[in-house]
């Protein structure tokens, strides 16, 4: 009995919807799309939570035009430039083309800048802005897949 006692303490928890948010994390984005709408047809819920789960800022670059520059129009031009100092410059060049040439040059102006000791914050900026895309499919602005 006091096996079954130290087994309830230190046992072992299996969080299955973190297992599957992982597995999508690791998918090809076509058979993660693919596979997210199905899910949606059975349970919009549960597809819109995996969906904003499994989403990194990575895999904002892979979304269309209309729906990135939704999500950099809604960033502070100095928090787009510190999280863009991180970026490819193929994907710096598509984001300052989205958004008004006023913002462009100020978070250009931040991108431009010795940031290598504030690489923390410029990981955050990117937390930030993900944060916000979160924030713009749950109010429906935009749409992930």
């Amino acid at each position: 009995m006091s096996q079954n006692t130290a087994n309830e303490k230190t046992g072992i928890y299996i969080n299955g919807r973190q297992q599957v948010v992982d597995l999508l994390r690791h998918m090809e984005p076509g058979d993660k799309t693919k596979l997210l709408r199905n899910l949606k047809g059975r349970n919009p819920t549960l597809a819109k939570e995996l969906s904003e789960q499994c989403f990194s800022y990575d895999n904002l670059w892979a979304l269309d035009d209309e729906n990135l520059s939704k999500i950099l129009m809604a960033t502070k031009p100095v928090v787009l430039g510190l999280a863009l100092s991180l970026t490819s410059i193929k994907n710096q060049k598509r984001a300052l083309g989205l958004i008004g040439r006023e913002n462009a040059l100020k978070a250009y102006e931040v991108m431009t800048k010795d940031l290598s000791a504030n690489r923390r914050e410029c990981q955050r900026a990117q937390d930030k802005i993900l944060d916000a895309a979160i924030e713009l499919s749950r109010r429906q602005v935009v749409r992930f897949y």
